[in-house]
């Protein structure tokens, strides 16, 4: 599922000195989706909304994993309250929904699957409430949870971070990569200066990650993964990243094309 970037997107949350050009937006958006579609999924686009600049981050309104799916929730007084409602009707064609409530509050973009492994980072966005609901219902669902909490003043999101690149093996930030709870990792650490590649998409065997990233590039195809490079400077703009643009249902993932694995191998 994605959302196309709306005109106003640089009224959002995430404000900086740079002004998206929207015109350039939509272009990287749609050769995002293309992208996804290379990696032979099928892809959902869900329409703006002028209420919500923020709703092309699309990622941080759900945890989406096998038959689940757990709705966000965030504080009353967040400009991004209500946006759930969209992704929740389209989640619920295809998934078992749970929803986080108040107390609780929890953002998707502080929660970081890897295989049947999920880490919740507490955060300004996400409180022990929200993660302890979260937890419970991912163990009902068979899954390992672990809470944790970052360095205080690090505004690191979790799901930012790191791509599982299966076999036990992370493309992690220098500064989470040194967190003990990913000690066990065998781990591709991206430099500072390429540290948006921690939020890389691994789709079907191929690895979408953000254009201008030379050295995680090429450390990524020594291990023989298939690459495929996307432009996302406009929504990098916001503070935006590969991961944050869709939310990734299995059931579309299933949707394997090996032909196109091996053309982009």
């Amino acid at each position: 599922f994605t959302c196309r970037p709306g005109k106003n997107i640089g009224e959002g949350m995430s404000q900086t000195a740079h002004i998206p050009d929207y015109p350039k937006a939509l272009l990287q958006h749609q050769k995002y989706c293309a992208a996804l579609e290379k990696c032979g999924v099928r892809v959902t686009l869900l329409p703006e909304d002028p209420s919500f600049p923020d709703k092309c981050f699309i990622n941080d309104m759900a945890v989406v994993t096998g038959p689940l799916a757990v709705i966000s929730n965030f504080a009353s007084e967040s400009p991004r309250q209500g946006e759930q409602k969209d992704v929740a009707a389209a989640l619920a064609m295809e998934k078992f929904l749970k929803f986080i409530t108040p107390p609780g509050r929890l953002d998707a973009g502080d929660v970081l699957q890897i295989g049947d492994q999920f880490f919740i980072s507490l955060s300004d966005y996400t409180n022990p409430a929200g993660a302890a609901q979260l937890a419970l219902f991912l163990k009902e669902y068979g899954y390992n949870v672990t809470t944790l909490t970052l360095p205080e003043n690090n505004t690191l999101r979790l799901s930012t971070a790191a791509t599982d690149l299966g076999h036990n093996r992370l493309l992690i930030r220098e500064e989470l990569a040194r967190h003990f709870s990913f000690i066990t990792y065998d781990k591709i650490i991206v430099p500072y200066t390429e540290r948006r590649a921690g939020a890389a998409l691994m789709i079907n065997g191929i690895l979408l990650l953000p254009a201008g990233c030379p050295e995680t590039l090429e450390e990524v195809r020594s291990l023989g993964i298939p690459v495929i490079e996307v432009d996302i400077s406009e929504f990098e703009k916001m503070n935006g990243t590969l991961r944050c643009l869709s939310l990734r249902s299995e059931a579309a993932e299933s949707m394997y094309q090996q032909d196109k694995i091996r053309k982009y191998a």
